[in-house]
């Protein structure tokens, strides 16, 4: 929800332009260091008492922005958030695969970030809208407690411990964590931080707002995909094992984005980017699943890698664009990224 309103209404909340980036980037920055804090917790804590105290703090932070609008304030609430987010994915992600026949490990994670993404999709709109009816401070408390509901739940969706397969070894292997930085910066980096100017600059001056309506359907695109099809396309890395389909995606991804930056019209534009979107949700599925088989060490690992890719990948976008004056250029080096990314995948032992 933070990521629809805070840039449409940051103004009104007494709120600098620069304080917006750095708020909606801090949970990520903090991920860097708190992944490494959830594994290590999860083999010592009972995972239930884990989950469900991430998921209270999860809530606490979302009323902070329902009572205040101080930076210092809302800056520390999202560090938080980033706290309980690494919490929340690390513990839930390993219950699933934990439980979860390693032959159907890629369909199963498929099923788990499909209904998470769902639930993006729903801040993204229904949160928007309930700003939108009740103002900014209503709406975010009423979303602060549809997330305490969540709460009594984890009670039963988690057990105590979550490492049932812990005889794997634990260490992350080299190329899996830059698949991480790969995934990460070339995704919400060069490409979703930029498509908006890509789009806009497709089109003339009398349709700058057409321009943000395509953008928002297309980024919300990718999340609907993620829910739709990530349980399909995660079956792909069961069907043809692990270093096939990952360099399958990545070749297709890259070409798609070397494709949308000769694109001179904007549908055909939008049409590689939903492809090499469709590729993201596979490999995100496909990558997560096999780093969370290799232990909870890999994992999280592997996810501090991505959260390195994601928070620093839109700076790199957007400092491209800064020096060449082009969005394209920014797509394309993503482009290039992922090509390059098929020359370090291997099938993990």
């Amino acid at each position: 929800m933070l990521y629809a309103v805070l840039p449409v209404l940051y103004q009104d909340l007494g709120l600098a332009a620069i304080e917006v980036g750095i708020l909606l980037s801090a949970n990520r920055w903090i991920r860097l260091l708190t992944n490494e804090l959830a594994h290590w917790a999860a083999t010592r804590v009972s995972a239930r008492t884990l989950f469900a105290g991430a998921l209270v703090l999860g809530a606490l932070t979302t009323a902070v922005y329902a009572s205040t609008t101080s930076f210092s304030i809302l800056l520390m609430a999202r560090i938080s958030w980033g706290l309980a987010w690494s919490f929340i994915r690390h513990v839930g992600v390993g219950t699933v695969m934990a439980n979860t026949d390693d032959a159907q490990a890629g369909r199963t994670m498929g099923w788990y970030n499909g209904i998470s993404r769902a639930g993006s999709v729903a801040g993204l709109f229904g949160g928007a809208l309930l700003v939108d009816w009740l103002g900014f401070h209503a709406g975010v408390l009423v979303l602060a407690v549809l997330s305490g509901l969540a709460v009594p739940l984890s009670f039963k969706a988690v057990g105590d411990t979550i490492h049932s397969k812990e005889g794997r070894r634990s260490a992350a292997p080299p190329f899996l964590l830059a698949l991480g930085v790969s995934l990460g910066a070339v995704g919400p980096g060069f490409v979703m931080a930029t498509v908006g100017a890509a789009i806009a600059s497709l089109l003339d001056d009398s349709m700058r707002t057409p321009a943000a309506t395509l953008t928002g359907a297309l980024l919300a695109a990718r999340y609907l995909m993620d829910s739709a099809l990530a349980p399909l396309l995660g079956s792909s890395f069961d069907r043809y094992g692990f270093a096939r389909a990952a360099r399958i995606y990545f070749a297709i991804g890259g070409l798609a984005l070397g494709l949308a930056c000769l694109a001179a019209d904007v549908w055909w534009f939008a049409v590689a980017i939903i492809v090499f979107f469709t590729c993201g949700t596979a490999l995100q599925t496909g990558v997560a699943a096999t780093a969370s088989r290799l232990g909870s060490g890999a994992y999280a690992r592997y996810v501090t890698a991505s959260d390195l890719g994601s928070a620093s990948g839109p700076l790199l976008g957007w400092g491209v664009v800064a020096v060449t004056s082009d969005p394209f250029h920014s797509i394309a080096i993503g482009g290039v990224v992922f090509a390059l990314t098929t020359l370090v995948v291997r099938q993990p032992r």
